[in-house]
């Protein structure tokens, strides 16, 4: 909480400003050329500096973050007194080509594994009655859809440049020095439905122990259900004995990649030993809880993770059973933690799920995750007016959204914020707020994108509440 003579610093600051500043909410502007000072809350992976600021550096990396940075006369100031500053969220999970659609009207049919809803298996009902959008436009506006919610950085299978850093495409990453995340959703070689309970007779092409030695990150779908074929996915992952005997044609023996640089997506069925297998090969995992109930009606045993030490990311996972983006992701997050976990999750633990952590998973710590000297100056500023820091963060929405940075530029903000940092950019149509979208030199604009998604139904960027026949985030039998 800022204090009495910390406000009252902060206004007299602004009072001093020189003659080219423009009041906007909760913010003084000062527009300048080079350096980038921001004042605010600032969220830092050891502490909270209410307030404090951040020097973003004419390259875009963070140079300073303190009680004070000192900058040239001429540098940009964004004095903040009501919003915290927190590191781009980073969405560790998703199926962007499936985003286009609105989620499934929930039945009430719970499955015990992916293959049963993906292929109708066991009696249950063909839940995957669509196809993939993937085309650049649909998928620009779903990258703009994760943006407005502050998400500045996404695993997702497919992507369109740029808006986000793609983390699993070489030509996606924006500038970012690290290598591209290897993605496997059917790591197994079993996507035409394959499942099993003793043995290892996937297809003929599984991930090997070399595969994920050679990837920088390694993210996988491994035991996505919560019957016993689910849990011996994990086992063929995790034992170079478990199953020897190769089948006729490749394949059929289990492997063992369970080290440092994997990730284990979903995890529903891992049994406590299994956890203790991943804490001990310093592995991974990314959580997606709002498709796990709405599909299982379980989820990971995330605090059994957490107890063993695990880094854990969060995955909006993909809209037809998932989030719309990580904004609502967290919302289950945190209604599941509160209901059924006892708040065992503290707020600071869930921020890290979709920042540092996330940053972790993806083998992109030393570049992006948090507000530190030397990383990129992927920043997202929110509206705080009750000095909530980490709290208001992991519940904001779309219309606490003030600013977002993706290597110290401007990609989007509130207009009359924006229009004095970068004018020109281009209204966005966001219930309950104006924001404004900065698109690079001759990439797609606003206009056109969102021309493009009212011909094609798309669904929406964001809603003023409750996104309607969003997926449940409850427990069920």
């Amino acid at each position: 909480m800022i204090g009495r003579a910390a406000t009252l610093a902060i206004a007299v600051a602004a009072f001093l400003l020189p003659a080219a500043t423009w009041a906007v909410p909760a913010c003084t502007v000062q527009r300048g050329t080079g350096e980038t000072v921001i004042r605010a809350t600032i969220l830092t992976p050891d502490r909270i500096l209410a307030p404090g600021e951040v020097r973003i550096d004419s390259a875009g990396r963070i140079d300073c973050v303190g009680a004070r940075c000192a900058a040239s006369s001429s540098a940009t100031r964004i004095l903040c007194q009501d919003a915290v500053l927190s590191p781009g969220f980073i969405n560790a999970h998703d199926h962007i080509d499936f985003d286009n659609i609105g989620p499934r009207p929930d039945s009430g049919e719970r499955y015990a594994h992916r293959h049963e809803w993906r292929k109708g298996l066991d009696g249950h009902r063909l839940l995957q009655d669509f196809r993939p959008d993937r085309d650049p436009l649909s998928l620009s506006w779903i990258e703009l859809r994760f943006l407005v919610g502050g998400t500045t950085s996404t695993v997702a299978e497919r992507m369109a440049p740029g808006l986000l850093r793609n983390l699993d495409f070489r030509d996606g990453l924006e500038g970012i020095a690290i290598a591209p995340v290897t993605y496997a959703i059917f790591p197994l070689d079993d996507s035409p439905g394959i499942m099993r309970t003793q043995d290892c007779d996937y297809g003929p092409h599984p991930a090997t122990h070399d595969l994920v030695a050679h990837a920088s990150a390694f993210l996988a779908h491994v035991s996505e259900g919560r019957d016993e074929a689910a849990r011996n996915e994990f086992r063929c992952e995790s034992s170079e004995t478990y199953d020897t005997t190769p089948q006729a044609g490749g394949g059929g023996m289990s492997h063992d990649w369970i080290m440092p640089q994997a990730a284990l997506i979903h995890a529903v069925a891992l049994t406590p030993a299994d956890f203790d297998l991943v804490a001990a090969r310093r592995a991974s995992l990314v959580w997606s809880p709002r498709s796990n109930l709405s599909l299982y009606g379980q989820t990971m045993d995330v605090l059994a993770a957490r107890r063993r030490g695990i880094t854990i990311a969060l995955g909006s996972d993909w809209l037809p059973s998932g989030s719309m983006n990580l904004n609502r992701e967290l919302a289950c997050a945190v209604h599941f933690n509160h209901s059924h976990l006892h708040d065992a999750l503290s707020d600071d633990a869930l921020w890290r799920m979709v920042t540092l952590n996330a940053a972790r998973v993806a083998g992109a710590e030393k570049e992006i995750g948090s507000i530190a000297v030397g990383k990129l100056a992927d920043l997202v500023l929110f509206a705080d007016p009750a000095h909530r820091g980490v709290h208001a963060v992991v519940r904001a929405r779309p219309q606490d959204e003030m600013l977002v940075l993706r290597g110290g530029t401007v990609l989007l903000g509130r207009g009359d914020l924006v229009d004095r940092l970068r004018p020109s950019c281009e209204a966005i149509d966001v219930p309950g707020v104006s924001l404004k979208l900065c698109p690079e030199p001759g990439r797609v604009s606003a206009a056109e994108l969102e021309a493009y998604a009212a011909r094609h139904a798309l669904y929406p960027l964001a809603f003023d509440g409750t996104p309607p026949d969003e997926p449940p985030c409850e427990t069920a039998p």
